[in-house]
């Protein structure tokens, strides 16, 4: 009996090309200008996995409880419920850590990322301009 050999056109292991036309992203400077607006510190980044790379890297035990590095006091602030609810489940879902952070922990390594995002110069704009 004979054989039949298929032959399709394409050449093994040649890969799949994206053809698809790109999307244009907008520049940030066309989308101030067309809403007269300003750039603002971003969160981008701000997400679950930095918070849990911030914690592994800055929560270290010293024979008890697990401490942040770089904290030098704890400061009694007013606190959202709704906020602390949403870091009490971000705690819960950090159990698997090595340290188990404290709520309290979370928060502090949240107000550090976001407050890493924001540029010096623009906290410092908006400082003066609320107390001007």
């Amino acid at each position: 009996m004979a054989q039949v050999k298929f032959v399709s056109g394409i050449r093994p292991n040649a890969g799949l090309r994206d053809t698809s036309p790109k999307r244009r992203l907008l520049e940030p400077a066309l989308v101030e200008k067309a809403f007269s607006a300003k750039a603002a510190g971003s969160s981008r980044g701000l997400d679950l996995f930095a918070i849990r790379d911030a914690m592994e890297k800055m929560l270290r035990s010293t024979g008890g409880r697990p401490a942040l590095q770089g904290t030098t006091a704890q400061a009694k602030i007013p606190r959202i419920s709704e906020d602390w609810n949403r870091l009490q489940e971000i705690a819960l879902a950090a159990n698997h850590l090595r340290h188990k952070p404290s709520t309290g922990q979370i928060a502090a390594v949240v107000l550090h990322l976001a407050l890493e995002r924001i540029p010096a110069k623009d906290l410092e704009e908006a400082a003066r301009a609320a107390f001007a």
